[in-house]
Parts: C-alpha cells; structure tokens; sequence
C-alpha cells in the first residue's frame, strides 16, 4: 500500500511538471531542457591520457569552443604571465537569454596541482555532452571555470618531473637541489640571475588581509613567498579581473586544490588568514557534510570538514578574497589526494585523482542545491532532483 502511494504521488508530480512544461515553455527552448539534451547527449569518450601540459589544455579548449560556440564562451584573461603564456577561462551556459546561479571552479593554482586541470576539462565535458549530467547540473546552473590559473609554474614543475632534468636556475631554490626542488608551488616571475631566487606564491597573493599571518615577509626563497605587495603576480591580477567582473553572479566558488598528505583529504572553506568564523558559519559547515558524505572516499573514508584555519593560519588566499571582496557567499576549497611529481605514465593514480574531484565537486554543488530546495523534491526522507 505504501509503494502504490509513493508510486502515485510521483507519476502525479511528473504529470504536472509535463503540464506546467507545456503550458509555459521556456524563453529558449532550442537550448534549454529536453531539446537541448536529445541534440547534445551524443559523444564519444573524451579522456585525457595523461597530465594536462599548457598546449594540450590550449587546444583542448579551442576545440571545445569551436564545436560548440552557441553554449561556450572561451576567455583569455589578461595580463599575460611572465612567460607570455595566457590564463583561460571558459563559460558553460546553456541559456544565454537568462542568468542562472553561477558556479566557478578554478583549478591548477598550486603548481604542483597536475592533475587539477584534468579533472575540470573532463568536467567540462560531462557538462556538454553527458545527459545524466546536463540535468540538473548544465541546464541549471551557469558554469565559471579556470582549468590552469598556474601555467607557468605547472610548465615548470612538469619539465623538472625527472631528476636528470638539471636546471641551474635551481642553485638557490628554495630546496637548494642540484636538478629539482622536494616541491614547488609558486609561479615562476622575478627569474632574474642564475644565483637569484624566484616564484611567488600566486595563493598568497590576493590583497585580503595580505601578511596578517605573519610577523614579516617571508624570503623569496621560501615556497610561502607571497610577493612583494597584493597583486604583483599577473596571474593573480588576471584572476582578480575576471571575479571582479563576475561579482554578485557567482553563487558558488570552489577552488579544486591538492593534498599532498596520504589519507588527509579535505573540504575547507574561509576564514584561513583568521580564527574568526564567518557569519554562515553553520550553512558551510552542513553544506560541506553534506558533500563527504555524498562523496565518500573509495576506502570508505569521508573528507575532513572544518574552517581552513583549523590547520594553520595563512593569509592572502583566493578563497578569502572570494568570500570577503568578491561577496561569494558559499566559497569551499577542495583537497584529494595528489602526489608530488607523479609518475607521467601511471594514469592510475591521474584517473583516482580525477574522479575524486568530479565526485567531489558535484556533491558541494548537490548541498548547496540541497540547502536552497533548488529543483529538488523530498519523499519519505528521499531527495528527487528534477
């Protein structure tokens, strides 16, 4: 008796969502819902066989763009880094006659971060092409993403992934190692002589309480170097740029980072320069449960959940000028497993690293459809995403 109840009050639901879908369509139909989907869920596999390099990302997304130019919009950001290279964004929407909640996700600003900008290209293209994925995600939601907000610094470290790869620009790094440094997360500005130390670290460098963790500026040595002054990195001004610019439509920011610790994976969210919690402490808290529990690790573990600062105090993050200048009200930063210098051929543990984060990213996205009631029914204790 209880199923036939259940069974009738859902045919019921959909009955008046189909009438409702006939009697107002909507404002674009030919790329919104059903059409949309029947004309964009055929495609062949897409997956990357190893760690995305600048150009493989470059072309990547130029292909993307050029394929689907009606819902993509690929921006270079600007200035150029110090290496002339560009920072792309690339906008998902499905509707462009309307403004969805905005969702930006970027990626690869650790330089160590390889397999980062995997995960947001195959992302991406489970966004477009993937029908289980275009409802509810795609079609509801406008989509900001950065792939690699870090290429200078992830072209260096990928050309220092063999220890015979000797570069005298490294005398004086921070590791003081004959061929590479132990690790590397700065970008690679200020190369100036051979003895000189380089790098800033572009995470250290956004002018939000910049250097409030610390008594004075770090060496430039130091893999904590957070520059000379707020935004003097390039990368950070072209990043600065484009949120600025996204402003009150981004609902969502979520900063796919790394942990380099086996085992200690994490879903964290402001304040890091402070101990001070934000005023929707408890939303963040519940949201990010929300997501480790829905994304729970293959061994069966959950992701940590707490305040970034709750391991250590650090200052001028992206995250903090998200929450605390751009406005963003939800701003997570999530953490999988990653290793230093990953083997380029091992593709196992690239392909772990890339799941975990689509798993993880979807199941912040699902908390926070979850805490709104956005699209979403609830029977029995169920939730039904429509």
């Amino acid at each position: 008796m209880l199923l036939q109840i259940k069974v009738y009050l859902i045919a019921t639901v959909y009955l008046f969502g189909a009438l409702f879908m006939y009697l107002f369509p909507p404002r674009n139909f030919d790329m919104s819902g059903a059409k949309l989907r029947t004309r964009r869920s055929v495609d062949d596999k897409f997956k990357l066989k190893k760690y995305v390099d600048y150009n493989t990302l470059w072309l990547t997304l130029k292909e993307f763009a050029q394929r689907d130019p009606e819902v993509i919009n690929l921006i270079q950001l600007t200035p150029l880094t110090s290496e002339n290279r560009s920072i792309f964004a690339v906008e998902l929407r499905s509707d462009r006659q309307s403004r969805k909640p905005g969702i930006f996700i970027i990626a690869a600003l650790d330089a160590m971060a390889w397999g980062a900008s995997n995960a947001i290209l195959e992302f991406s293209q489970k966004l477009l092409y993937d029908a289980s994925y275009q409802t509810p995600f795609f079609n509801d939601y406008d989509w900001y993403l950065i792939p690699m907000a870090n290429p200078d610094g992830i072209a260096f470290t990928q050309g220092l992934n063999s220890p015979l790869d000797a570069n005298p620009l490294l005398e004086n790094a921070t590791a003081k190692h004959p061929s590479r440094p132990l690790e590397w997360h700065k970008n690679v500005d200020n190369q100036v002589a051979k003895s000189s130390c380089f790098g800033t670290n572009i995470n250290r460098n956004f002018a939000y309480h910049w250097q409030d963790d610390v008594s004075k500026t770090p060496k430039r040595c130091s893999q904590s170097y957070p520059g000379e002054r707020p935004f003097s990195t390039a990368e950070a001004k072209a990043i600065r740029r484009y949120v600025d610019g996204l402003g009150e439509n981004i609902g969502l920011a979520i900063h796919l980072h790394v942990s380099f610790v086996p085992k200690k994976e994490y879903i964290l969210y402001p304040w890091r320069y402070s101990l001070r919690r934000p005023s929707n402490y408890q939303t963040l808290q519940e949201i990010g449960e929300y997501a480790a529990r829905k994304a729970r690790l293959p061994d069966g573990r959950l992701y940590e959940v707490h305040q970034s600062s709750s391991d250590d105090r650090i200052a001028g993050t992206l995250a903090d000028y998200m929450s605390g200048v751009v406005g963003t009200d939800l701003v997570f930063v999530i953490k999988p497993h990653h290793p230093m210098f990953p083997n380029f051929t091992d593709t196992t543990v690239l392909d772990l690293y890339v799941q975990k984060s689509i798993t993880s990213v979807l199941s912040v996205v699902r908390g926070w459809r979850s805490s709104t009631k956005l699209n979403t029914l609830h029977f029995f204790g169920k939730e039904i995403e429509f």
